[in-house]
């Protein structure tokens, strides 16, 4: 009886230890998750704070699957060049990089001269980065020319990565004109910034290499058909923003400055930022603000 006491008095001791344990535990793990709710509400006001000329700004925390801050990040607005992002990576699906491509007379026609001549030949890879970095239109027509329904698959993609109010009526991004090109009829490609963030998160998961291209100042690259060409980065702010991992510019008169990027902050997280709706100078001066505000030791 002694024996059994003992050993029921030792189970009881030992529970009541782990019962303590496990009170110490939780509520330890409950207080970082208030002092990380309580981060994140000092960023989310940071944020709001900062005053932005762009009409949108959307900012996701990759690595912890979580929305920081949304500005109008709803709000459906034309996205000019930001729209090379699916572009590329429709472009790519089920292609080598070695594949080559002939540069028609119907692309190098597109608006902006990028040093690209009709009939040049190109390695697939190389034209989709030169495409990402130079914002080439006749680079973003190219890729798009190998399939007759390329519109019809790319808005059913964007569907698919959840970007639900993204519509493309062209594979650049350009306004759309009357046919005499004297009027803006409407914008080539629509989107949230919300959008926007999810399709830059995919092109880079899919095809980083090729993404990561963008954040280079420049690119010197040599055409199969034998001709060099130095392409420089349209984001002046290459080479600014610490750990970047991806960038995309865009401008139209119609949808004024925008900017997509994707980088890495001081915790190691990856964060996607875009801003809609600023102007040419707008945007990079809304999002070197942002990435401040991110990389801010007196927030976290």
């Amino acid at each position: 009886m002694k024996t059994h006491n003992n050993v029921l008095a030792f189970m009881l001791i030992t529970v009541a230890i782990v019962a303590t344990l496990f009170f110490i535990e939780d509520n330890k793990l409950n207080e970082e998750a208030k002092v990380k709710e309580e981060n994140h509400e000092q960023m989310r006001l940071a944020l709001e704070n900062t005053p932005v000329l762009a009409k949108a700004v959307s900012v996701y925390n990759i690595t912890e699957s979580r929305k920081i801050y949304g500005k109008n990040d709803d709000m459906v607005l034309p996205i000019a060049s930001l729209a090379k992002i699916m572009t590329v990576v429709e472009g790519l699906r089920g292609r080598d990089m070695n594949e080559i491509v002939y540069i028609s007379p119907e692309a190098v026609k597109q608006a902006g001269d990028f040093g690209i001549f009709a009939y040049e030949k190109w390695k697939l890879g190389d034209l989709a980065k030169f495409t990402l970095v130079v914002s080439a239109n006749d680079g973003a027509f190219a890729l798009s020319e190998r399939e007759g329904d390329f519109l019809l698959n790319i808005n059913s993609k964007v569907r698919r990565l959840g970007a639900a109010n993204t519509i493309f009526a062209n594979p650049t991004g350009l306004d759309i004109y009357t046919e005499d090109k004297k009027e803006i009829i409407g914008a080539g490609v629509f989107a949230t910034a919300g959008d926007v963030n999810a399709m830059a998160m995919y092109g880079l998961k899919a095809y980083p290499e090729i993404f990561s291209s963008t954040t280079l100042p420049e690119l010197n690259l040599t055409s199969e058909s034998g001709f060099p060409h130095n392409f420089k980065n349209t984001n002046i702010l290459v080479g600014k923003i610490p750990n970047l991992l991806f960038s995309k510019t865009g401008f139209t008169d119609t949808a004024g400055g925008s900017l997509a990027i994707i980088f890495r902050d001081k915790n190691d997280h990856e964060i996607a930022v875009t801003v809609l709706g600023s102007t040419f100078a707008g945007r990079f001066d809304d999002m070197e603000k942002i990435v401040n505000v991110l990389l801010s030791k007196d927030v976290f």
